[in-house]
């Protein structure tokens, strides 16, 4: 029997995201839905992998939510609720805090396997809505780091105690809102013309994570090759997307 695979798309004049509503942070991009959609498979497959999980010989994709999105998708960027963001139980605060841990853990994995942390991948040497794009591995790390404080802020939590160390303030950002009552509740925020909740914001997290390790993947094999790179999210299975 072929898996379900429940989609929510975001698309505008520059472009497609989807995110797969049930794998918190996977997401696949193209100009076109129609190839966005192709790289769905990939993309379970590479998740799946990636918590330790097998997967199916076939599945039915289900496009359950579109909306159209002022984000500028053609730089990576979103901005979707999804339908899935709106609950938070006790179930599924539990999974997102454990895969935005283990998705912080592995992004270092990948870092730490980079031979030159400061070589530069010519390709992102650009500017974007968020100003330069992080082109070496060292700057990817940072600006991976830094986003928590921005991420944190659209639920009304301050980000405090900044390690300089990605695992750390991950944990430390799981913590924060843990032991917020009114982030746990998951109240619906509208702020700067975004709706937030707290799931969105640890989807974010793993997505946001997920976007950069692959770009900085892609660039690191290229460069040294496979034996020398660690392949923390499964990337290797497949370079669809």
């Amino acid at each position: 029997m072929a898996e379900l695979i429940r989609l929510a798309v975001e698309e505008n004049h520059k472009g497609t995201m989807i995110h797969l509503i049930d794998m918190p942070g996977a997401f696949t991009r193209a100009e076109k839905l129609k190839d966005a959609i192709t790289k769905v498979t990939d993309e379970v497959r590479m998740y799946k992998s990636w918590i330790g999980k097998t997967h199916n010989k076939e599945y039915e994709i289900e496009i359950v939510q579109k909306e159209t999105t002022n984000a500028q998708l053609d730089d990576g960027d979103t901005e979707i609720l999804t339908i899935r963001d709106k609950d938070l139980d006790i179930a599924y605060f539990q999974q997102l805090k454990m895969l935005a841990l283990k998705s912080a853990e592995d992004f270092q994995k990948l870092y730490d396997s980079i031979p030159d942390k400061e070589c530069n991948d010519i390709s992102k040497i650009r500017t974007t809505f968020y100003g330069k794009v992080p082109a070496n591995a060292k700057e990817m790390l940072s600006h991976v780091d830094k986003v928590k404080a921005y991420y944190l802020s659209r639920i009304n939590i301050d980000f405090s105690g900044d390690r300089n160390d990605l695992i750390a303030n991950r944990i430390q950002c799981l913590k924060l809102i843990e032991s917020d009552k009114n982030a746990m509740s998951n109240p619906i925020v509208f702020i700067d013309n975004e709706y937030w909740t707290t799931a969105k914001v640890l989807r974010r997290f793993i997505w946001h994570d997920r976007i950069h390790a692959r770009a900085l993947y892609r660039f690191a094999v290229k460069k040294w090759g496979y034996d020398s790179i660690c392949d923390a999210f499964s990337f290797n299975m497949s370079l669809a997307e």
